[in-house]
């Protein structure tokens, strides 16, 4: 019940986003760092990666932490920043805006 009523919390208060900011670099590999830079050079769309997400079946998904819905919540609000750095020297980097 607490978990419903934070969701409800948060999409009330919750400004939405509409661009994706990702930013991937790889250590060992600078020609495949090159190119997703170039292929993420300007902000994605949120509507895109929301239709791809409609796409991943179900079943995909069981056995992850979060569930599809939350996830979508996730995304569509302004300011969550994901910032991943590997022990192998990789790093991996999402804004909401």
């Amino acid at each position: 019940i607490s978990k419903l009523i934070f969701l409800i919390f948060i999409k009330d208060i919750m400004k939405k986003a509409h661009f994706l900011i990702i930013r991937i670099k790889i250590k060992d590999e600078p020609v495949v760092t090159f190119f997703l830079k170039l292929l993420f050079l300007l902000p994605f769309p949120l509507f895109i990666v929301r239709v791809m997400l409609n796409f991943i079946p179900k079943n995909t998904l069981k056995n992850a932490p979060i569930k599809k819905e939350d996830l979508k919540t996730l995304l569509t609000a302004k300011g969550v920043l994901i910032d991943i750095h590997s022990k192998d020297g990789d790093h991996i980097y999402i804004k909401t805006l």
